[in-house]
């Protein structure tokens, strides 16, 4: 097992080193390009993104839709306009058709990395620019806030463009009531840059780079089957419809990324599945309501097995220790079965029912889970006479218990 854990964490780190490896090649690429521009080059883009900006404060679409194209076909790539601003300034000007093409589009580049194992931010860069344009475009069109891009993508399927094209945004409204959209700020303001992590990334605006499309925290909610058997119809009614779509081998891709998170987040949520019958360590009390009899449990698990110390306090039979070992044999998510035998100073057997009302969040993020369970069990009992006759005689006695207990496995 150690060897295991050895190997594992070499893999990690291979991998964690080879990843930060190509987001230092991506990172040096882009230095060398913004190095390699001449003054009067970034002059000269400053210069038109202002234009720009002054074209879409007066509605004048044609000149932005001008200056947009001499922008966004440069050679400087996403330096001089990148495509969340792209996509902002296309809806803005009712540009239905190329808002969503370019947003499929940008998904996608997002989506091939992110299949290819690779650092997905790599290629998300956004514009090294922070002027007018970007806080003019966040106040008319801030696609970050999840119900105006439910919003825009609303108006592309109620406008009048291509019907393959209002399928897509039917799609990336689905997508999108689950994933969103980061603002290119959050680099710079992470608490992990805040704590180091990475802090260099932040020592220039142009270094600025970010994961374009993530899933908040919150939102590893539990989406039922219905979601999920909705969504994958629509990818592939949407791949039988349009078979020579360029969009087709993206519907392919992503029905089978989708399907994928549908796996992992029902591991993720239901990690306890996986651990019935595995094994734990835990404590129990009891306490009998006809004579007041109570016990104190330490319960040791592996696999089905289960050795309990048990210390009891019962005025019919000698008090002390005892050692019991039962079979788990019946387990689920509410519910745990458990016969039982043993002792040392007064002989046991009998049967425990478990109710389990909560189940920790634990398994989520770490190795181990944890759970709260409400108890009730029945014990037959044998010993020598603990009261005050203490004859030594042995006698018997059934026992009913009702108890919790708080289990790690």
């Amino acid at each position: 097992m150690r060897v295991c854990l050895v190997f594992l964490l070499i893999i990690l780190l291979n991998g964690v080193s080879f990843g930060a490896s190509r987001l230092n090649e991506a990172l040096e690429a882009r230095r060398t390009l913004i190095e390699n521009l001449a003054d009067s080059t970034k002059v000269n883009l400053a210069n038109m993104r202002d234009s720009l900006l002054n074209s879409l404060q007066n509605n004048n679409y044609n000149e932005a839709l001008r200056y947009v194209e001499i922008l966004k076909d440069s050679t400087y790539e996403d330096y001089a306009l990148d495509k969340y601003e792209l996509l902002q300034i296309y809806l803005l000007m009712d540009q239905f058709d190329s808002a969503i093409v370019t947003f499929v589009r940008d998904y996608d580049n997002h989506l091939s990395s992110y299949a290819q194992g690779a650092y997905a931010h790599q290629y998300q860069w956004y514009s090294a620019f922070d002027d007018k344009l970007i806080e003019f475009l966040d106040a008319k069109m801030n696609l970050t806030n999840r119900d105006v891009l439910q919003e825009q993508l609303n108006r592309i399927s109620n406008s009048d463009i291509s019907q393959e094209l209002k399928d897509l945004a039917e799609l990336m409204k689905m997508e999108f009531s689950r994933n969103v959209i980061k603002n290119k700020s959050v680099a710079c303001f992470a608490e992990e840059v805040k704590k180091g992590r990475m802090s260099d990334l932040c020592a220039q605006r142009d270094e600025i780079y970010q994961m374009r499309y993530g899933v908040w925290k919150d939102d590893f909610v539990d989406k039922d089957s219905v979601y999920y058997d909705s969504l994958f119809s629509m990818f592939a009614s949407f791949q039988n419809n349009y078979p020579d779509s360029e969009f087709r081998s993206w519907a392919i891709k992503h029905r089978h990324l989708a399907n994928q998170t549908r796996e992992r987040d029902f591991r993720r949520q239901h990690y306890y599945l996986e651990r019935f019958y595995t094994g734990g360590i835990g404590g129990e009390f009891f306490i009998s309501p006809s004579n007041s009899d109570c016990e104190l449990n330490v319960v040791l698990q592996y696999k089905r097995f289960i050795l309990t110390a048990s210390h009891g306090q019962d005025p019919d039979f000698l008090d002390g220790w005892n050692v019991l070992l039962g079979v788990d044999a019946f387990e689920n998510r509410f519910f745990k079965i458990v016969p039982f035998v043993g002792g040392y100073n007064t002989w046991m057997a009998g049967m425990q029912f478990e109710f389990r009302p909560w189940i920790s969040e634990m398994g989520h993020d770490a190795p181990i889970g944890g759970y709260l369970s409400l108890k009730a069990k029945y014990v037959f009992k044998y010993g020598e006479n603990g009261g005050e006759a203490d004859d030594y005689k042995k006698h018997s006695k059934h026992r009913f218990y009702l108890g919790v207990g708080f289990h790690i496995w």
